[in-house]
């Protein structure tokens, strides 16, 4: 096969980059609203809704590695991963528009249509995410290329980002919940379908048809570098109180909902840029010296953002903006450093675990997103925090103002540790991985 074989068209990345936004549309929605949808739309306690966000991910600790490996073993005739990408296109918006649909019910029903829901949600989540960034490692073998593709992505849901922190507030404000999710809903599927039409599946791997228990613990136990950033990515993201806190803040703090979408705006502007800026900045500095100069730097501007507040609202914003730069790099870098992972993976171990590798990195942003919303839930549950009422106490809003301001400091300056001092694999070290791999198969 001729080495262009393995490259991607232009039409291939861009139905790749649309079907992220779809797919971050709804991951935004989800995760930016449905807590303050079951707080103070359906009439949840704080702590209810926390253990709920706790409780689905303790059943994805079991379920999430299940569907990876069911991904790896499985071989679908129209290709390895687009198949199940073709199926959740529809199932996810769908599940999502009844995730927040209010049907009036008791208490009872209100807490097990909840949990039922969003465990289901969760896991269609899961058959989303694994294999659409499992596909970026069979559209092409070219470590420059997959970086670029996957960069592709990471600026689709920044945009995504973009159009939740600036369509939802105003939607919700004006039409409400169960409107305004059929329309994003709606939008998020259009945009998704043209992957199916246009994405090729181009580099095939041998594989064993053998997955066990035993071998998806050995994949993932033995592959160091996949534990170290995972360890540091679930640091961060469980501490990222920020993203559920949010709305919460411009209700109350600020006195309107509608300012979110300056809020979201400060963090999705970085999500946009990082992603156009990768494939130069990876290039030239490397993952590594990235993830640590940005979470760096995300402490510096975290710390003096908590002492300044925000009743200066403008240097908040600014404030806010820089931050975001270093908080969200592990999310942009995520799938870079799951594709090195997987070429680590493979070279010691003689096996391509895609399914299983990449659903570690479906897991750890669903378990770092439900713990930073159940720890936010409960930290203004203990300041005094009340859902339904009209107004809250001085101490109910310097709860919302920790959560979104302090709290995740405390995971940066873990992560910046943990990964600083035991992650080591370089862009470098994986292509000559991959060379090593290729020439071995060519003389077998």
């Amino acid at each position: 096969m001729a080495k262009t074989d393995y490259l991607t068209s232009k039409k291939e990345r861009t139905s790749y980059g649309l079907w992220f936004v779809g797919q971050n549309i709804i991951y935004m929605m989800v995760i930016s609203y449905l807590a303050i949808f079951l707080t103070d739309e359906i009439g949840l306690a704080e702590a209810v809704v926390g253990t709920l966000f706790l409780v689905a991910r303790i059943w994805d600790a079991v379920n999430d590695p299940m569907l990876g490996a069911i991904v790896d073993k499985a071989n679908p005739k129209k290709g390895k991963f687009k198949p199940w990408i073709n199926a959740v296109t529809f199932l996810m918006p769908i599940v999502t528009i009844f995730l927040f649909w209010n049907f009036n019910g008791s208490g009872t029903f209100n807490i097990v249509y909840a949990y039922i829901s969003y465990i289901v949600w969760g896991m269609l989540y899961t058959v989303s995410d694994v294999p659409i960034f499992a596909l970026a490692t069979t559209m092409t073998d070219q470590t420059d290329e997959r970086v670029s593709i996957i960069s592709i992505g990471r600026l689709a849901a920044g945009l995504a980002s973009m159009i939740i922190g600036i369509l939802a507030p105003q939607f919700i404000s004006n039409l409400g919940y169960q409107t305004s999710i059929i329309i994003l809903m709606g939008i998020s599927l259009i945009i998704m379908l043209p992957l199916r039409f246009f994405v090729k599946e181009r580099v095939m791997y041998n594989r064993s048809t053998v997955v066990t228990i035993k071998s998806m613990f050995h994949a993932v136990f033995s592959n160091k570098y996949l534990l170290v950033f995972y360890g540091s990515y679930i640091a961060i993201t469980a501490t990222m109180t920020s993203m559920t806190i949010a709305p919460y803040f411009a209700k109350w703090n600020l006195g309107d909902l509608g300012i979110q979408t300056i809020i979201m705006a400060t963090m999705a502007i970085p999500m946009l840029l990082i992603p156009v800026l990768a494939p130069y900045l990876v290039k030239k500095f490397g993952k590594r010296k990235i993830f640590l100069y940005g979470i760096g730097s995300s402490i510096i501007f975290s710390i003096i953002q908590y002492v300044v507040g925000y009743e200066q609202f403008g240097i908040f914003l600014l404030l806010n903006a820089l931050k975001s730069i270093g908080l969200l790099s592990p999310m942009i870098l995520s799938g870079m450093f799951s594709a090195d992972c997987v070429e680590y993976g493979a070279y010691k171990l003689g096996e391509r675990n895609e399914g299983v590798i990449f659903s570690i990195q479906t897991f750890s942003t669903k378990l770092g997103s439900a713990i930073s919303g159940a720890l936010a839930l409960f930290v203004i549950s203990a300041f005094g925090y009340v859902g339904t009422a009209t107004v809250q106490t001085e101490s109910a809003l310097n709860g919302i103002w920790i959560s979104l301001s302090l709290i995740p400091i405390v995971g940066l300056v873990i992560s910046f540790i943990l990964f600083g001092l035991f992650y080591k694999l370089s862009e470098s070290d994986v292509a000559l991985m991959i060379d090593q791999m290729k020439n071995k198969k060519i003389v077998e």
